[in-house]
């Protein structure tokens, strides 16, 4: 599968590439566009890796581009919703941006989706996405354009590397030198190399028009910062290096799960030097906090726990209750053979009285046949009652496992680390591997987790 995507690059290497590439919101700004593991308009095939519903508003206040000079304010609002489509995950995108430089208004509409590991093969996995732009222009001297360009991605995974091929305004450009409007068509590759922990991503982007052409190299890393329960911080930092401008970025963003406010700025390493700065936030509808969800199973694992012995406490009071009945049946019994035994001498010594004795041992054989079948129907009572209590142990525990295993699973959907989730069914698989309940559905996704 890598190696179909290789050739991909090679095939369509004569093409020009995706969306607008510019700066547009707080990663765009902080990343340089660069990493892949993360929502970017230059590669419309990244929308996938939003598994929640998920909307972000952003402002950014633009002095330059990685093609020059550029003089803007930029308000974009963008709202992600994943969905199961024909038994695939798909993630579609709707956006909209206004940004109005000194003698021009630019309104751009985006209608967008992506595939979320389209074809799976265990490490590897490809995806593709695709984004719609409408944009309408307004400038001085009543000059007015509306145009529409496709953008189209490509994304790879092999292992712990991304591999992005992006054509932005791939069906046409459009240049204007009066009134100073560049639109390239924009082919860009980038390659990225994820850890736990932190990304290091790499990209090539090249850009064609009627006016100008121009490319720019970049290098980025992003860090994660863990807190105890209280959300998490992501430090990003970005150099690009370019024929037109040098920049440098950074960028800070704190999430609390549910929603994340972030900031970045960068700096042009060219004379005369401009400075760019952003600010955002986005809200994940849906989404939940994972130490919380560890606290829920906890206290049900507790909950089942009290449960189960509440359970055997009340069946062991019946237990207890059965057999001082049994032992009393038992002395009973004890008692009559004694006595048995007692008009058996009698019969020896007495024969006149061995009619009234012979009924009288009818009389307590009969009694002791109804005792022994009430004992073994108590026997057989306790028996039913084990068994009972050890099905429902056995439903209990299967019932708990399948709603572990099913949190395992939403946890994996909401792209929790690979260390995290096999240290979740090493507890899940410790946890049931004696209940006499099939955990293999656990041990096999644990093998899964391992051999990566």
């Amino acid at each position: 599968m890598f190696g179909y995507f290789i050739l991909t690059l090679f095939f369509c290497s004569n093409l020009f590439s995706l969306s607008d590439d510019n700066f547009y919101n707080t990663y765009s700004l902080a990343y340089s566009n660069t990493l892949l593991d993360f929502p970017l308009k230059s590669n419309p095939a990244t929308y996938g890796n939003i598994r929640n519903i998920t909307t972000d508003i952003s402002y950014l206040n633009q002095n330059y581009a990685l093609y020059g000079k550029s003089d803007s304010e930029n308000k974009s609002f963008n709202f992600f919703i994943p969905r199961i489509d024909y038994g695939k995950n798909f993630t579609y995108a709707i956006g909209y941006e206004k940004n109005e430089f000194k003698n021009l208004k630019a309104n751009i509409f985006n209608l967008g989706g992506a595939s979320y590991h389209i074809l799976d093969f265990g490490d590897e996995y490809l995806d593709f996405g695709m984004n719609y732009k409408k944009i309408k222009l307004e400038g001085v001297n009543d000059f007015a354009l509306s145009k529409a360009f496709i953008d189209v991605g490509f994304m790879a995974r092999k292992k712990d590397y991304l591999f992005g091929l992006s054509f932005l305004n791939f069906n046409s450009s459009f240049s204007d030198k009066n009134n100073k409007i560049d639109i390239p068509k924009v082919r860009k590759f980038s390659v990225t190399r994820l850890w736990d922990e932190f990304s290091l991503g790499f990209d090539f982007t090249i850009r064609n028009s009627d006016i100008r052409s121009s490319y720019n190299m970049g290098v980025s890393f992003s860090q994660l910062w863990r807190t105890y329960r209280y959300g998490y911080f992501k430090t990003a930092t970005s150099l690009t290096i370019g024929d037109k401008k040098d920049s440098l970025g950074l960028g800070i963003f704190y999430n609390r799960d549910v929603w994340e406010l972030g900031y970045s700025l960068s700096f042009s390493l060219n004379n005369p030097a401009y400075f760019n700065n952003a600010v955002s936030i986005a809200i994940y509808w849906g989404r939940r906090d994972v130490e919380t969800d560890y606290e829920k199973i906890i206290k049900r694992e507790v909950k089942y726990r009290k449960d189960l012995m509440e359970e055997l406490v009340n069946a062991n009071k019946r237990e207890e209750k059965l057999k001082g009945n049994m032992a009393k049946m038992q002395a009973e019994i004890d008692e009559l053979i004694f006595n048995m035994k007692k008009l058996e001498e009698k019969l020896k010594n007495k024969d006149a009285e061995k009619t009234q004795i012979e009924l009288e041992k009818e009389n307590i054989r009969k009694t002791l046949d109804g005792l022994i079948d009430k004992q073994r129907k108590n026997q057989e009572e306790i028996k039913n009652i084990e068994e009972k209590r050890r099905l429902e142990r056995i439903k209990l525990a299967e019932t708990e496992f399948n709603k572990d295993f099913d949190n395992y699973l939403k946890l994996k959907s909401q792209g929790v680390s690979r260390d995290v989730l096999s240290g979740y069914l090493k507890k899940i698989i410790i946890q049931y591997q004696n209940e006499e309940i099939d955990i293999s559905r656990a041990t096999i996704e644990l093998q899964k987790l391992l051999k990566r």
